[in-house]
């Protein structure tokens, strides 16, 4: 452990919104949540005692949950995560999730936008944490104090709402996304054998190398061998390694980057077929089938909601 465990103050008067009062989450078409951060800022911490629970949605903020009171469930794409008292919960950006409460409780809830955070060299690295969602808690953390005092911290910084809050509260976040992805690459050993931090290093460079690659040409026709070749695997043991570093399997992080790319196209009003081909898909059949698969939508209805989403936030 790294220290002792910060004192939270659970007392609802002194957590009132520093800018405006937010009196809820507004949601647009099936479940697509519209975030409201504080004006001008990346970042929105609230105290939430709502009971009921809260029906499946998605945003492009990451989401961050701290169970303080009772316990309940989060699906997340169709995961469930049990939080108790004390345990934190990473959701990714776009990932369909929704809380199950059965009693009174209270939690703190986390919106950060990550656009400040890609144009950072570390940001592509990264990139494989926020593919699902972390649970953190003493038993799946060794640095979980110091990742629950700091985050104790975040929400002490934003309700003061002092000077230089924003930036305080980011060097906390990065803080803490950095200690996780470094927990995270240095336990992608799953064959029981020990590793030294050298072969370790090797492969997070190889790596970080890999996933920049990929950044920049997801639109190519990129295949398995090739691509392994790049940092100088077998497609083999390449295959191995990228399902142990990422969770997922070399083709679908390719789609999940390129749907990605796709939905900031559709938004733009860019024709179904032109966004099909310069994400790097052979056939608008095929996007439309894989765009699907990542989403729960068509292209067509995705491009409907995010027309919508844009009328309803103007009107607000």
């Amino acid at each position: 452990m790294d220290s002792m465990r910060y004192n939270i103050d659970l007392n609802e008067a002194n957590y009132v919104q520093p800018v405006r009062g937010f009196v809820e989450r507004k949601m647009q078409g099936n479940n697509t949540e519209l975030v409201d951060f504080v004006p001008e800022s990346h970042i929105r911490i609230w105290y939430n005692v709502q009971m009921e629970g809260y029906p499946s949605h998605h945003h492009s903020a990451v989401e961050i949950i701290i169970c303080m009171q009772s316990d309940y469930v989060v699906i997340v794409n169709n995961e469930h995560y049990t939080l108790h008292p004390g345990d934190i919960l990473i959701i990714p950006p776009h990932a369909i999730h929704k809380l199950i409460c059965t009693a009174p409780g209270i939690r703190f809830i986390f919106l950060v936008n990550l656009d400040p955070y890609t144009s950072f060299q570390d940001y592509k690295t990264m990139q494989p944490i926020f593919l699902k969602a972390h649970l953190i808690s003493p038993g799946t953390s060794r640095h979980y104090e110091l990742l629950y005092n700091n985050f104790a911290k975040m929400i002490e910084i934003y309700f003061q709402n002092d000077i230089c809050w924003e930036t305080d509260i980011f060097s906390l976040f990065f803080k803490n996304i950095s200690i996780c992805a470094k927990e995270y690459f240095g336990s992608k050993n799953t064959s029981g054998a020990s590793i030294s931090t050298d072969v370790q290093k090797e492969h997070y460079d190889k790596f970080s190398k890999l996933l920049i690659y990929i950044d920049e040409h997801y639109a190519d026709d990129l295949n398995l061998e090739d691509t392994a070749a790049i940092i100088g695997f077998s497609k083999f043991h390449f295959s191995r390694l990228f399902k142990q570093y990422t969770n997922t399997t070399f083709y679908d992080y390719l789609c999940k980057k390129r749907i990605t790319r796709a939905q900031e196209m559709l938004a733009e009003n860019i024709p179904v077929t032109s966004v099909a081909y310069e994400t790097g898909f052979n056939t608008p059949s095929a996007f439309c089938r894989c765009f699907k698969k990542h989403t729960g939508y068509s292209p067509s209805e995705f491009r409907s909601k995010s027309e919508q989403t844009k009328i309803e936030a103007d009107f607000h």
